[in-house]
């Protein structure tokens, strides 16, 4: 359901026809076509999350995505559309195959991340305790101070952000003053 690099290199635009993924090239625009509203919105909030987490964009300032109902399709279209520099760079990357794990977030954004409560997964925590006491396994001491770790990357992750924000704002005030 994409358009091919070649066709999205050279500004060529094809309808968005049929459900999935589609890319505007001319005017940088990400486009997924969903058949209900749950789905729409569900790929709508991973979107943003996926595009903020990978590419360190800001909604409203690098992108904006905006869910539209075409009542005569009956279809839910969710558009992206980048507006900045680095959202511009996010699109070339996504368009040219530079960032495939994202391109997957991104197609499969509008399924549901729920486990069957019918089967549950076998806790791991005895198999790890069981065979912890060999060379090279990973306690559940250790998978504690991972999610310690994984906490300090968010909050890392969070400041780098308000620093980038304070830089954009300087250079918009040096563009401005030019």
């Amino acid at each position: 359901m994409h358009q091919s690099e070649y066709e999205t290199s050279v500004g060529m635009h094809a309808p968005a026809i049929g459900l999935g993924l589609w890319y505007d090239a001319e005017k940088l625009i990400l486009e997924g076509i969903y058949l209900d509203e749950v789905s729409a919105y569900r790929a709508r909030r991973s979107w943003i999350k996926t595009f903020e987490m990978n590419f360190l964009l800001e909604e409203i300032h690098d992108f904006k995505v905006k869910v539209v109902f075409e009542s005569d399709e009956g279809r839910y279209h969710v558009q992206c559309t980048f507006t900045s520099a680095c959202g511009r760079y996010a699109f070339w990357r996504l368009t040219h195959h530079q960032a495939p794990e994202v391109q997957f977030t991104l197609e499969t954004a509008h399924l549901p991340h729920v486990t069957s409560l019918r089967f549950e997964e076998p806790s791991i925590e005895s198999e790890i305790e069981s065979v912890s006491s060999e060379e090279g396994i990973v306690g559940v001491d250790d998978l504690q101070r991972s999610s310690v770790l994984a906490d300090a990357s968010r909050f890392i992750r969070g400041r780098v952000r308000a620093c980038l924000r304070k830089v954009r704002g300087v250079i918009a005030r040096l563009d401005s003053s030019l």
